[in-house]
């Protein structure tokens, strides 16, 4: 008698989760294979692609004045390979004793030829700029970390997209079908557990392999100096004979922003004081703290802190609204710089704060700026709290001393402006909102005009603050408009919206130096992240009806290079009492401010 040829094995329990309730046993069975055969070769796979992708970290970033590119390295220390002068180490790692290793891709911005690595000054510029390594390691540990997951996961969905369609083609699945179960797993985990050890034994060799994961014997120390050290005896001579120098020039730097500082503060607080309740908001009108360029200073940073406490506490938490930065939030837009951008989120933390990009900002800012907290409307309208806002991140990047301009989208000032036009279009029209940018350029485009000289060759009068007349600009949508990148505040000019059956109003702001931050940098004068201002250090407090969403008054803030603060007296602007006003008369002219005939 033949033997009765054997039921085909029920479709495995394990794929009963899957939506696929009408499929043949055979057509599940392939299916279970085929997602095993994934698997198996993304396990096999994963410890070569985990060496792969710590070796394929690279991002680039500026480390004080030098371009670097930045990978990682396990040779319990991080490094700065200067190239012509060799590396210079930190004693410090993160996870598992990796360290960031940041190879220079080309002479150092400040000076910018060969013989700015011999310049003393060079030295103190990048001091300077690099007073906290400790800042820079864990801002760099944070981007690696971010890249090495992104490229393992690139590459195990590769090997498991490609070892899994190999796998399916080659397992003989025919011949298996008489084999017992348990026999087939048996045999299958351990041809798994080979090539999972033998993939394991590759990845230790190429990993023994790598120059990065050896520490170098030879180390050099300047003279009473711990850390840094150095590959090579020159730097660490060079060190040592310019150390005094930067010792002595690091303690005058700090010593005159103590002194500002504190001066600053006990200035604000004494102008806070005399003005008493007149800075407090009138009913139904908010606060909005506006600034631009504060430009990764912390003596920025420490001064407002303590201004808008001060401010709080005169005129109370819920009449501060909003807080904008109209660009340059960074100097050069680095990795880096991250820790700049969270001290920044918090220098009014129980305030909403929205802060759009600058030429000095960088797409990896941009990042940074969500990350800490901020609004950024790119190109978008946005409600924050009771208030409509809308802005455009610069495309353009300028470099820390201005040496370059690049701009990888194409897209100009005056596109970037027309662009955020069109996407504000009618959004305003029934509650005026706040439009933030950097650029004056983009302004001009945004608000339709040849240039801002139709603005600045007019200056208003009280009268023609708060009464309409004809300026000959087409009506513009109602709120504010503000600026920065100049370093220099100017204004605000009042546009009267007058053409249509309401009258409203745009008030046009050009906004100082949050930061005091010198905006024509030099070699020899430059702002830090650490030194007094080389600029007026100004913010604008902005008042606006919330009804209406129209601003209603401004009041100046502004420290002086001496420290002197000075807070102005309430400039009204707008209608009375900040409602949109019926087109019921004749505008008026612009010189007399009364009606025309």
């Amino acid at each position: 008698m033949e033997p009765r040829p054997r039921p085909p094995r029920p479709a495995s329990r394990a794929l009963r989760w899957l939506p696929l309730p009408h499929l043949e046993n055979d057509v599940r069975r392939t299916l279970w294979t085929a997602v095993l055969c994934v698997v198996a070769a993304a396990l096999v796979a994963a410890p070569v692609a985990v060496e792969r992708a710590i070796e394929g970290v690279r991002f680039r970033d500026t480390l004080g004045t030098f371009p670097v590119e930045v990978g990682l390295c396990h040779d319990g220390r991080s490094t700065l390979d200067t190239g012509i002068l060799g590396k210079v180490f930190w004693d410090q790692t993160g996870a598992l004793g990796f360290g960031a290793y940041a190879r220079a891709t080309g002479p150092p911005e400040a000076g910018g030829t060969l013989a700015s690595y011999v310049d003393p000054a060079f030295f103190q510029t990048n001091v300077a700029f690099l007073r906290h390594p400790d800042t820079v390691v864990a801002a760099y540990s944070s981007e690696i970390r971010e890249d090495l997951w992104t490229r393992l996961l690139r590459e195990e969905l590769l090997a498991a997209a490609i070892g899994g369609l190999v796998l399916f083609l080659v397992v003989p699945r025919r011949r298996l079908e008489g084999v017992p179960r348990a026999h087939a797993v048996v045999a299958s985990v351990l041809l798994v557990d080979a090539a999972l050890g033998l993939s394991a034994f590759a990845a230790v060799k190429m990993f023994d392999a790598w120059p990065c994961s050896t520490a170098p014997t030879d180390v050099f120390s300047a003279p009473g100096m711990r850390n840094p050290t150095f590959s090579s005896p020159q730097m660490s001579e060079i060190v040592g004979q310019v150390k005094p120098f930067i010792e002595k020039n690091t303690l005058r730097i700090d010593a005159a922003a103590d002194q500002y500082e504190t001066a600053a503060k006990t200035s604000l607080a004494t102008a806070l004081a005399q003005q008493g309740t007149a800075l407090a908001p009138r009913p139904g009108e908010k606060i909005v703290l506006a600034e631009a360029d504060p430009q990764g200073s912390y003596v920025g940073v420490h001064v407002r802190t303590a201004l808008y406490a001060d401010l709080q506490n005169a005129v109370g938490k819920d009449a501060i609204a909003l807080r904008t930065i109209a660009g340059d939030i960074t100097s050069n837009g680095t990795v880096a710089e991250s820790a700049f951008v969270k001290a920044e989120s918090k220098v009014a933390p129980d305030v909403p704060a929205v802060a759009i990009a600058g030429d000095h900002d960088s797409e990896k800012t941009w990042k940074q700026v969500k990350g800490s907290g901020f609004h950024d409307p790119d190109l978008t309208t946005t409600a924050v709290g009771d208030l409509h806002v809308a802005g455009a991140n610069d495309r353009e990047h300028k470099t820390l001393f201005g040496g370059s301009i690049t701009n990888p989208s194409g897209v100009s000032e005056e596109q970037l402006g027309q662009r955020l036009r069109d996407k504000v279009g009618d959004h305003f029209a029934d509650q005026g909102g706040i439009v933030v940018v950097h650029q004056p350029s983009a302004l001009v485009a945004y608000l339709g005009l040849d240039s801002l000289s139709i603005l600045r060759d007019h200056p208003q009068t009280a009268a023609q603050r708060t009464t309409p007349y004809d300026d000959g600009i087409a009506d513009l949508p109602p709120g504010i408009a503000e600026y920065g990148h100049l370093h220099q505040a100017a204004g605000p000019w009042v546009v009267w919206n007058t053409d249509g059956g309401r009258v409203t109003w745009t008030v046009v702001d050009q906004l100082g130096t949050a930061g005091g931050v010198e905006n024509a940098p030099t070699f020899s004068r430059f702002s830090t992240p650490f030194s007094a201002p080389l600029k007026p250090l100004m913010v604008r407090l902005q008042y606006v009806d919330v009804k209406s969403g129209l601003q209603t008054g401004y009041v100046t803030v502004q420290c002086e290079l001496d420290a002197r603060c000075s807070i102005s007296g309430r400039v009204d602007v707008g209608l009375p009492g900040g409602q949109p006003g019926q087109a019921t008369t004749s505008p008026t002219t612009p010189g007399t401010g009364t009606p025309t005939p």
